[in-house]
């Protein structure tokens, strides 16, 4: 196990190169902003269905606001309609493109109310463009999502005033244009800075969990986290059966003494790589203290825990340690009883781990699961 910085990456569109870091950092921020973004979009739907009102007062009884209420009450029900549904997705990222989608289409319905309203309120219709503007980079969403969504808004607003604009008003909507082009460029900059300063501090976690749960020298898992994944099992017993094997290096004391304390070192580090070399990826591999370690074997059945603990100190024994030569391992074995505790549970291999080394080291014992279960353990 080691941390690969390569995994953080960013591109140039804010985004990690990574693919499944992507997909992780997205579900990360799930619990923090999916809130915030309903509420969002909720708070759009509900200003923007406000402004009947001022339809009602420009318009009265007429039949172009009995449109514009029909529109504005659709575009909320689009806006209560995501605000229920955005949690429902199985992955965030299609979360994302509802919200998105939901403001671009509340926004085409507010053109359409327009052309049919063959509205003049230049400063209520530009003040409108804003919110939704607004509405695309306050909500917690993919940079390019937003930045694609800001162009659209952006560019209907401009094609929309040059088609149906009246020549007195073209001034007027031109600088509107211009005002609301350096205010999505200024959001674009801002997210962007914003987006790479989120999945910079998510890296920074990232490495932080990786130290708190790993063992520095050899980058497997410490003995905190060993404990941790143990009580999962038990908990949940998914992996049942399970077995642990305990070992410990031979002589490891001798090495350090007669080569040094680096010599040393490089014995747990080799140990490590020949250890992670001949067990499978689900299986469970930390380093207990000193120079012991753990094994957990997922779905394994006692008798064959010991053929792997067995070959486990073959690969170790057939293989050359630098400065300290040939090295072996003592290894105790023993199996999951669903009525013990981890402290148990562990104990048992430990003991037998002594057993070993008392029967002469660089071999392998294993505990019985029919006498273990007839005292009690």
């Amino acid at each position: 196990m080691e941390y690969n910085e390569e995994l953080y990456v960013l591109n140039k569109i804010c985004e990690f190169k990574n693919k499944q870091t992507e997909l992780n950092f997205r579900e990360y921020e799930k619990t923090a902003s999916l809130g915030v973004s309903r509420f969002i979009i909720l708070f759009m739907g509900i200003i923007f269905f406000a402004f009947v009102l001022s339809d009602y007062y420009f318009y009265g009884k007429q039949s172009t606001f009995i449109f514009s209420l029909i529109f504005r009450g659709f575009a909320l029900i689009l806006a209560l309609i995501t605000f229920f549904m955005a949690g429902s997705f199985k992955q965030y990222n299609h979360t994302l493109i509802m919200l998105i989608l939901t403001v671009l289409a509340v926004f085409a319905l507010y053109l359409v109310n327009l052309y049919i309203l063959k509205a003049n309120q230049i400063a209520i219709q530009f003040m409108t463009i804003m919110i939704f503007l607004l509405a695309v980079f306050l909500i917690p969403n993919l940079w390019k999502n937003s930045v694609i969504g800001g162009i659209i808004i952006w560019a209907g607003y401009i094609i929309f005033s040059g088609i149906f604009g009246s020549p007195e008003d073209v001034p007027s909507l031109n600088q509107r244009g211009i005002y609301l082009g350096i205010s999505l460029v200024a959001c674009a900059i801002f997210l962007h800075g914003r987006e790479s300063s989120r999945r910079r501090q998510y890296a920074v976690e990232k490495h932080l969990e990786f130290m708190s749960i790993t063992d520095r020298l050899t980058g497997i898992y410490n003995r905190g986290r060993f404990e941790y994944v143990l009580g999962l099992w038990i908990k949940n017993m998914r992996h049942d059966p399970f077995c642990l094997i305990l070992f410990d290096i031979d002589n490891f004391k001798k090495v350090n003494d007669q080569h040094g304390h680096s010599a040393g070192d490089q014995v747990l580090i080799k140990t490590t790589e020949i250890i992670t070399a001949h067990i499978r990826d689900n299986d469970i591999f930390a380093r207990w203290g000193g120079e012991e370690f753990v094994v957990l074997f997922s779905n394994t059945d006692i008798d064959r825990a010991a053929d792997l603990a067995e070959r486990l100190r073959k690969a170790v024994e057939s293989n050359d340690c630098g400065e300290a030569g040939k090295i072996t391992i003592s290894i105790g074995v023993a199996k999951y009883q669903r009525t013990e505790t981890i402290l148990n549970f562990i104990n048992r291999a430990d003991e037998k781990m002594y057993e070993a080394k008392k029967a002469g080291k660089n071999c392998v014992i294993v505990a019985d699961p029919l006498t273990d279960e007839a005292t009690g353990a």
